[in-house]
């Protein structure tokens, strides 16, 4: 009490000085109330006039000029040269600084003349021509720090503007009807200010010129003015662009460089860093143990190398405290325009409230009524433009947060040790770069919720509470009720999300290895036996699935049903606590429209929940490979000395290799080659002692490692060319025969991991690649294994196919019957208010009472069944989608997997997956609820006020015309944003795949820019397609705006015939129009966006297939092949129908229990003639018989079953052994066992049951040789017989040093 009447006081105080600079006879009064509302025609008094319009544009811009000049400092966005705009803007503000001064001497003046003077007419102009030098500093400051349009400045003449026009109406009026009081020089001076100020707010509309030594192709929301900011105007002509033609990728902008990962990237890793050191960590080291022999005096076996990982951590650095630290500044940008839109939609009820009011009061002034549909139109407009900026500032922030862990996580792959690498399949770390990434992004547009629903809450429950008393008490109650149920469902969430999280892992784990295994696979006809075991994961995963949904439809059920419960038992305590309370159309629908704003943070706050639940979990998972121990760099010592000698210790080992040495290290399989690179390297734990090498290092590991580029590209790495030495490396690591090989030299594009190079080719690459780079220390795991001596709309239909037509139609019927019901309940409401009241009471309270409630309960079961119908039909289409996808890759020829990155097949199993589990079911059901929204509005408000329907065609067709405006480019935009996606995640794999290259050559840095080049490639493409998304929604809301206010309007001018329960009904159901166009609008965009993940996962059935896994009516014998026997005749086979032959005209007789060998060099077609026996690749020409039998007349895994091969390349999957073994479970374990036996393995299994690590071989006698040649048979014969002719072989093997 003591504080009201303190500001009480403060106000009489205040009011007191007003009138005292103000005192004149007639005019000291700062307010009547009589002249300015309770009138036909009102007016402001003179007092407030000089006072008040004049001071409240001074105070705002001596409010914000310190803070704005503060940010202007710390943002210098550079030097913009003097413009004739620039220019303009400077001598207008010198010209309103001369009128202000002139008013005063004229003030002066006239005073010295004996006129009695207010002190007002010196005080204001006085502190109005300041405020215009400050004006005109702020826009001279402004060129110089690089600012293009100003929206503090067009602020401020806007507010100055708007309160001129009041004081120009009143001095218009007064010369009209009091012309000889007219005083002619002030009058004309402030005509001329007036006119000035036009002139600066339609200056300060425009855009300077850039800045000097601007970006190249900058993004034009830098220069664009701030009416086009936030309008998004500036994004028009790309759309139109986009509406007559494709988009193309040089149609795009630059990236602003606040958003590029070389700004955003180190921002977070810095920070991570500071967390990480705030929490002690004990040493973690990698030992390397080789027992020098064994007891049974057999070589030791690779399992008996022991790598120690022991590591103890006292607590856990917080990943969410850095990434607060990172982004939260700029996002609390967000939190305040949310802040401000939160209030703004408490006004739609007030005026509401006011309205209703205006219809009931007949002596109300007409004004009245329109200044209040005015006000709304304003009051809805500047909420539009807030709420989009809101979301354009937490769409930016999520795209800056996608490209902070992105790049984190690549730069923290380059870095982990062998042993934490381990720890995280590709498959794993490829869903924290898109699904975990993703989650986040989903997150910060709802994040704000987690605050602003509780406020919205608050502020609706106070005004409830103002309109209806003590009564909105059961309300309450009846949401803390929830709570806790509501607390049961997020817990059980969590837990789901966990379970869901490590199938999905295990799922994409699997397919990554088969799909870096699918040759293998398809050479032993295996593809059934891991669609099976895929299968079975997904099957695990959709349960989770399954049991989320249900959970989430009695989330759905319970806050959805929320604010009708909440409304029906404040209602029901209110008539029914004293039978005088008259529930009239005031109180009835301004305490709806308040229902109808708790609604949306009702409804919002389980799916931020849900959200944040994912995210948390997400988020786990990023910090657990964040924190991974990282390889020291302090492993090996690089001195600068003299001499260039490699020393190193490691246990039992001490070696000093003088500089110019070539040393081989050799030892049994197991005992610690590869180990000794890879400490050389630095890519083990150094436990004690030293490794020292001076000078660069090149490697070149075992299993060649290659890029998807040129093969130029591949031997250069990154290196400036030379011609001269670049020639000389090829020819010295016999490349020039392979140049002439392929189709376009050393330009031909390599694809991913090498798929058209034969395994000796990559290897040589891979020489050629650590020559070139001139180092002084080569480091070479047995770099010669593998080389040969010498060298829309229908999708989305698609998808309700997928769901089933019966359940897609009863899904829209219970959405339908939700929303009549809604209908008819707010209806009845209406009814309800308008009945007569008798003796203070209306008499069928208890009926309407009733009918209100069963109409809310059948809302409530509605939502329930359509919330489970369209998870449930979600999850049956997923499995459907899912299994077809995986049937279509697995049936898919070879020459598939060569072309297509395992990027974009990893990424369609990953993302779009998800996308269809979570994403489309929770869209479609928003969707289709906003839609309804929007229909049953428009139905009320044509009902209410017939007239409206005079306008909302004509909005109907902009509404359809905008939409289609948008999509044209809004489809090209994603289509461009998808395509630079999958690159991402392709180098990302290819990067994981050579970690240890990367780093021995010290490329790490080059291989980051790279991928975060990728990355800002794919947020070039992502960026403008948010926007263009506001710029939608801004339009279609502007929509909504003008049927509220057409509603409102037309309610006004029919006041007379219109009962306030109707009145009340239509507006409060208007007020909900412009919330629902928005939420359809950025439903429907995301539908269509989600909605091409069916696209992607379904266009794998299109492409070409295998010939068919087994044929109806097979005619195989049982036993097939019995002898053995393989008849090659006339056989030629290409790689691509515009291909030559790579093999042709082969013709060679086998017999049974022969062993024949084929050789030959680069490209004879060694691989090629292997492949068409198994047919990887169809015959061109001529046939293979086995046993008499042709093969190209079986089915593919009656073929592939029956024959076997030890690929080049062993390819180990993830499960037991015996799975590796035996897939189909078809052998007893003694036949598995006896097969390890024979392939000298039975110990190493024994010792290691559940692990797998070996290659399997095996030799004979009776060999006899092939010798291919330009693709074509040259020799064929014994081993002794080839030499003894002096042929080819003889050639080869005398190279090889064997003869």
């Amino acid at each position: 009490m003591k504080c009201a009447e303190r500001s009480s006081q403060e106000c009489l105080f205040l009011a007191h000085i007003i009138r005292s600079l103000c005192a004149l006879p007639g005019s000291s009064e700062l307010c009547d109330w009589n002249r300015t509302w309770q009138t036909h025609n009102p007016d402001l008094t003179p007092c407030f006039q000089n006072t008040v319009l004049v001071w409240i544009p001074c105070l705002y811009l001596w409010l914000f000029a310190p803070l704005y000049i503060l940010y202007l400092k710390r943002n210098d966005r550079g030097y913009i040269c003097m413009t004739h705009l620039n220019r303009a803007k400077t001598a207008i503000g010198f010209t309103l600084w001369l009128i202000c001064w002139a008013d005063v001497f004229y003030s002066f003046w006239e005073r010295s003349h004996g006129a009695t003077i207010a002190p007002v007419y010196l005080v204001s102009p006085t502190m109005l021509g300041v405020t215009m030098l400050l004006a005109t500093f702020l826009i001279q400051y402004e060129r110089m720090k690089g600012v293009q349009s100003s929206g503090v400045m067009l602020n401020f003449w806007l507010i100055t503007i708007v309160c001129a026009t009041v004081t120009f109406r009143s001095k218009i009026l007064h010369a009209l009807n009091e012309p000889a009081s007219v005083n002619v020089f002030k009058y004309t001076t402030f005509y001329i200010y007036y006119t000035m100020l036009l002139i600066s707010l339609i200056l300060a509309c425009l855009s300077d010129q850039p800045p000097l030594f601007s970006q190249a192709n900058p993004c034009p929301e830098s220069g664009a003015s701030f009416l086009s900011r936030i309008t998004f105007w500036w994004i028009t002509g790309l759309m139109v662009t986009g509406y007559k033609r494709p988009l193309e990728e040089k149609d795009l902008w630059s990236l602003n460089t606040e958003d590029k990962s070389q700004r955003v990237v180190p921002q977070l890793v810095r920070r991570w860093d500071q967390e990480c050191n705030k929490v002690k960590r004990s040493e973690a080291r990698s030992q390397f143990f080789p027992p020098s022999n064994r007891q049974d005096g057999q070589p030791i076996e690779e399992s008996e190398i022991l790598l120690v990982k022991t590591l103890k951590k006292t607590g856990d650095p917080s990943l969410f405290c850095a990434l607060c630290r990172t982004f939260g500044p700029y996002f609390l940008v967000s939190s305040l325009y949310k802040i401000v839109h939160d209030i703004l939609m408490f006004v739609g009820p007030e005026i509401l409230r006011l309205l209703i009011q205006f219809v009931n009061d007949s002596s109300a002034p007409d004004w009245h009524g329109y200044f209040y549909t005015t006000l709304l139109f304003v009051c809805t407009c500047v909420q539009t433009l807030i709420l989009q900026k809101y979301f354009h500032v937490c769409f930016v922030t999520g795209m800056r947060l996608r490209t902070a862990i992105v790049g984190a996580v690549y730069r923290k792959a380059l870095v982990i040790t062998n042993a934490a690498r381990r720890t995280s399949t590709v498959g794993e770390i490829v869903n924290l770069m898109s699904v975990d990434a993703q989650r986040f992004m989903d997150l910060i547009t709802y994040i704000n919720m987690i605050w602003s629903a509780p406020l919205q809450v608050i502020l609706a429950l106070y005004f409830l509470w103002q309109n209806l008393g003590p009564s909105v008490l059961a309300g309450v109650a009846v949401m803390v009720l929830m709570v806790p149920l509501n607390a049961v469902i997020a817990m059980k969430t969590k837990t789901y999300q966990v379970a869901q999280m490590k199938s999905k892992d295990n799922r994409i784990k699997l397919m990554n290895e088969v799909l870096n295994g699918i040759k293998v696979l398809k050479l032993y006809a295996w593809e059934l036996a891991f669609k099976d075991k895929v299968s079975a994961i997904r099957e695990s995963e959709l349960r989770v699935l399954k049991k989320t949904a249900y959970l989430g439809a009695v989330s759905t059920f319970t806050w959805v049903c929320a604010p009708f419960l909440v409304a029906l038992s404040t209602f029901a305590v209110y008539v029914l606590v004293d039978e005088h309370n008259i529930l009239d159309a005031q109180k009835a629908f301004v305490s709806l429209a308040l229902f109808n704003i708790l609604r949306f943070p009702l409804n919002m706050l389980p799916m931020v929940i849900s959200s944040m639940v994912q995210a948390s979990v997400s988020m786990k998972r990023l910090r657990v490979f964040l924190s991974h121990e990282e390889l020291d760099e302090d492993n090996v010592e690089r001195p600068a000395i003299s001499s260039c000698d490699v020393s190193l210790s490691l246990f039992r080992i001490n070696v000093r290799i003088p500089e110019g040495a070539f040393v081989a290290v050799v030892g049994h399989v197991g005992s610690g080659k590869s180990s000794l690179l890879s400490a050389l390297l630095g890519e083990m734990q150094k436990q004690k002692g030293s490794v020292s090498i001076k000078g660069s290092v090149a490697y070149v590991p075992q299993q060649a490692w290659i890029q998807n580029a040129t093969l130029k590209d591949n031997i250069l790495f990154g290196r400036d060319g030379k011609d001269s030495w670049y020639q000389k490396v090829v020819e010295a690591c016999a490349l020039l025969p392979d140049l002439e090989i392929l189709p376009g030299g050393d330009s031909t594009e390599i694809g991913e991991k090498g798929v058209n190079l034969s395994g000796g080719q990559k290897q040589r690459v891979s020489v050629a690649r650590a020559v070139y780079c001139n180092c002084a220390v080569y480091l070479l795991d047995d770099p010669l294994s593998a080389v040969d001596a010498h060298v829309k709309l229908s999708v989305f239909w698609e998808y309700m196919k997928a769901i089933g037509l019966p359940l897609s139609i009863f899904s829209i019927f219970l959405f339908f019957c939700h929303h009549l019901s809604s209908l008819g309940s707010n209806y009845w409401l209406s009814l309800w208010t308008d009945d007569p009241v008798i003796n203070n009471t209306q008499p069928n309270r208890e009926m309407r009472l009733g009918v209100y409630g069963a109409l809310g309960i059948s809302q409530g079961i509605a939502v329930f069944c359509y919330s489970v119908a369209v998870s449930v039909g979600g999850i049956l289409a997923s499995r459907y989608l899912h299994q077809t996808m995986l049937y279509n890759i697995l049936r898919s020829p070879m020459s598939f997997f060569e072309r297509t990155p395992s990027g974009n097949l990893v990424n369609r199993f990953a993302k779009e997956t998800d996308t269809i589990d979570s994403v489309i079911p929770s869209i479609i059901k928003m969707f289709m609820g906003s839609m309804f929204n929007v229909l049953g509005s428009c139905a009320v408000i044509l009902i209410a006020t017939p007239l409206v329907a005079i306008i909302i065609p004509p909005l109907g067709l902009f509404y359809f015309f905008v939409q289609r405006f948008y999509v044209a480019s809004s489809r090209q935009l994603k289509r461009l944003e998808s395509v630079s996606r999958s690159p991402v995640y392709t180098h990302f794999n290819e990067t994981l795949l050579g970690t240890s290259v990367i780093r021995a050559f010290g490329e790490q840095q080059r291989f980051i820019t790279e991928s975060d080049g990728r990355v800002d490639h794919n947020q070039k493409a992502y960026f403008p397609s948010i926007v263009a998304n506001r710029w939608l929604a801004v339009r279609l809301e502007f929509v909504g705006n003008l049927i509220v206010t057409s509603a409102a309007l037309f309610a006004v001018m029919a006041r007379d015939s219109l009962s306030p329960g109707i009145m009340g009904l239509s507006i409060s159901y208007a007020l909900q129009v412009t919330a629902s166009l928005n939420w359809l609008v950025r439903m429907s965009s995301e539908l269509e966006t989600s909605i091409v993940a069916v696209e992607k996962v379904k266009e794998y059935g299109d492409t070409e297939k295998e010939a068919e896994w087994r044929l109806e009516h097979s005619t195989l014998p049982a036993g097939w092949p019995t002898a053995g026997h393989i008849e090659i005749h006339n056989f030629g086979l290409r790689y691509r129908e515009d291909l030559e032959l790579a093999i042709s005209d082969i013709s060679v007789n086998i017999e049974g229990a022969e062993k024949v060998g084929i050789v030959g060099r680069t490209g004879a077609g060694k691989s090629s003639l292997t492949l068409g026996l198994f047919r990887i690749i169809e015959a061109a020409q001529g046939e293979i018989r086995i046993d008499g039998v042709n093969i190209a007349e079986l089915g593919l895994h009656e073929l592939r079953s029956r024959i076997t091969i030890i690929p080049q390349d062993p390819v180990l999957f993830s499960g037991s052994l015996r799975m590796n073994l035996d897939p189909f479970d078809g052998y007893t374990d003694e036949e598995v066992w006896r097969a390890l036996e024979l392939a000298h393995l039975k110990n190493f299994v024994s010792g290691l049951p559940d692990k797998l690590n070996h290659e399997c071989s095996e030799g004979g006698e009776n060999l006899r040789v092939l010798v291919l040649d330009k693709g074509q048979m040259a020799e064929f014969d014994s081993p002794s017989n080839l030499i003894a002719k002096k042929g080819i072989f003889y050639k080869m093997a005398k190279d090889s040093g064997l003869v």
